[in-house]
């Protein structure tokens, strides 16, 4: 049916794509069916055994699992804790499994490309952050020109944190404003006005390179006019020399959605607004020059270096980039990934403090995985503003990781004009950067897709019991690692 014949009340197709609302895949791309019957042995081999290949690289995340807020959009805050006068005993263990697990990987020793530390808010370990970077920076492979990015948050943060980032060289610095809206911020449990915005910038001014702040699109309550404000606000403080700006996926966070289903808030705004919102982001920061640098970042490069502009990894370590790639993660909910394997850490604070204290490894086993995903890179490459390198996809293509399917999704995705290819490789057109979730999905196996379709299923799920009031409206919630047990399923796995 082509459009034209389209019903009159058939849904619109956005930006003359044949899509009819943005993606609802968010933080899910590197999602994996669960595992019903794998034990820490085999995890552990996989890991330990996971080959340094030519294309290698590595990546260290930790997560700082503290948090003062309980914002509905989070898709974090499954076990987000206010116990952070704990700082010092936080650090201590999520040092012990970063080093067990460097020192056990075939990656021990190699260049680090990049480091994040993110969270909750990791300016709430306060002067403890600097114990983290000292043994961060003591890492062999740590040099230079290692990317080593921090998050925190505006209203928490206090300037001996600050004293500590710069004290240790941290190269870039995050904050979520998400919308400077008072009636978006108070609908998303956030403080009506950006609490510490110029204080904690000016405590920044000049000592760290990079300044990078978040915004949302697509929150309820939400309309182009507020999210162009948004943008202009940021863009227009010489402060601030990035911004990323992501698009909301309710899936993620059942707390909003619950809200959205019960009127406690608005609905968010209609698909065609919300890619209209997309659309005029991208082409905002591209007109006045700003560089394509992460996932939904960009970079103004008149603010930063060229060699820090170099040194920018692009991401948030919260997902390999392809097969050979190494990301070691430590902390609550975090997710290492190695060639051959996924280890994902217990989101419950207290299970996974308690495993490391008692010298064990904190892992939840059935979101862990052993399967081999050659085909990474192939639907990564829409979050990665360098594209998919010819060299990498014709090593993909000749070790037979892509499956014919696969080919013709990308060869479709090129025809639409949302998959720009050239001598370099494929890349993203500004069209296809709008509805980035959808052709991660569609570049993924037939299994891996609903593996994701699974996840925004449960996500969706979970807010009709909070709505229903048969689930709490707490961070627990979000904790995907227990969703049977709150959704009353039967159990799958131990």
């Amino acid at each position: 049916m082509t459009e034209s014949t389209l019903p009159v009340d058939a849904p619109h197709r956005l930006l003359h794509s044949r899509y009819t609302r943005l993606a609802r895949n968010t933080i899910d791309y590197w999602m994996l069916p669960d595992a019903a019957h794998l034990t820490e042995p085999e995890v552990l081999a996989a890991f330990d055994s996971a080959p340094w290949l030519e294309d290698a690289s590595l990546q260290l995340y930790l997560h700082v699992p503290f948090c003062a807020q309980r914002c509905r959009f989070c898709a974090f805050s499954g076990g987000n804790s206010l116990e952070f006068r704990e700082a010092q005993r936080y650090v201590r263990l999520v040092i012990e499994q970063m080093r067990d697990l460097w020192s056990r990987s075939s990656a021990r020793g190699q260049r680090i490309r990049s480091v994040n530390i993110g969270g909750g808010s990791p300016d709430l370990l306060g002067r403890e952050i600097g114990p983290l970077l000292r043994a961060v920076r003591d890492l062999p492979g740590c040099d230079d020109d290692t990317e080593i990015a921090v998050e925190f948050t505006l209203s928490t943060t206090k300037r001996e944190f600050i004293d500590e980032l710069a004290k240790y060289e941290v190269t870039k610095a995050s904050f979520g404003i998400q919308s400077i809206d008072a009636r978006v911020r108070r609908w998303m449990r956030q403080p009506a006005t950006v609490v510490g915005l110029d204080r904690v910038l000016d405590w920044i001014d000049g000592r760290i390179p990079v300044v990078n702040a978040d915004l949302i699109t697509g929150l309820p309550g939400q309309d182009l006019r507020t999210a162009q404000q948004d943008l202009r606000a940021l863009t227009e403080d010489p402060r601030i020399h990035a911004v990323s700006s992501y698009v909301l996926t309710a899936g993620a966070a059942p707390a909003m959605l619950a809200a959205m289903q019960s009127g406690t808030v608005p609905p968010q705004p209609s698909p065609a607004t919300q890619a209209l919102m997309r659309v005029h982001t991208y082409t905002a920061l591209l007109r006045e020059g700003w560089l394509r640098r992460g996932t939904n970042t960009y970079v103004d490069p008149r603010r930063v270096a060229p060699e820090v502009l170099e040194r920018l990894a692009g991401n948030e370590c919260i997902g390999s980039s392809h097969f050979e790639a190494f990301l070691l993660a430590a902390g609550p909910q975090a997710v290492s990934s190695v060639p051959g394997a996924r280890l994902e850490n217990h989101v419950d604070v207290a299970t996974w403090t308690a495993a490391v204290e008692r010298g064990e490894h904190p892992f939840h086993l059935a979101k862990c995985s052993t399967q081999s995903q050659r085909d990474t890179a192939l639907w990564v490459f829409p979050l990665r503003w360098e594209g998919l390198p010819r060299e990498r996809f014709e090593a993909m293509l000749q070790g037979g990781a892509l499956t014919q399917g696969q080919l013709r999704s990308l060869h479709r995705l090129v025809r639409e004009g949302l998959v720009i290819e050239n001598n370099r490789g494929y890349e993203l057109s500004c069209v296809g950067e709008v509805f980035m979730g959808h052709l991660v999905r569609e570049l993924k196996s037939a299994a891996a897709r609903r593996a994701v379709d699974d996840y925004i299923e449960e996500g969706e799920a979970l807010g009709r019991a909070i709505a229903d009031g048969d689930v709490q409206d707490e961070n627990p919630a979000n904790n995907r690692q227990i969703a049977d047990a709150l959704l009353k399923r039967e159990a799958r796995f131990d």
